[in-house]
């Protein structure tokens, strides 16, 4: 139940939090802290492609958590995957700048 081009933030057992986003039947999700001052990307959406963060406006792509150029920023990404109509997601981070190849999402909501 997320909102297209929005996310759900999910809290981790060790207190981080992930803002698992919804754009064009695909799902992808980032560490939910924006690297300019911490701001809560998950409350944030995507436009022009990118998570824009609340905040600031700070932009990364949501498949590899890197800013659009001229920006060098990068953020954590998570691997994520669809089953049974509900989201999978690998509470370990990859490395700031990974790219993950999107979950996609089936007319009925599974994954492809």
């Amino acid at each position: 139940d997320i909102a297209e081009k929005r996310a759900v933030i999910v809290p981790l057992p060790k207190g981080d939090r992930v803002a698992v986003f919804r754009y064009d039947g695909k799902i992808s999700a980032v560490t939910n802290a924006c690297k300019h001052q911490n701001g809560p990307l998950g409350e944030g959406r995507i436009v022009d492609g990118c998570i824009t963060c609340p905040w600031h406006g700070w932009q990364y792509r949501p498949d590899d958590g890197v800013s659009p150029p001229p920006f060098t920023e990068k953020i954590s990404t998570y691997n994520v995957r669809i089953e049974n109509d509900r989201v999978f997601l690998n509470p370990k981070p990859n490395a700031p700048g990974t790219r993950v190849e999107p979950a996609r999402i089936t007319n009925n909501g599974g994954a492809t």
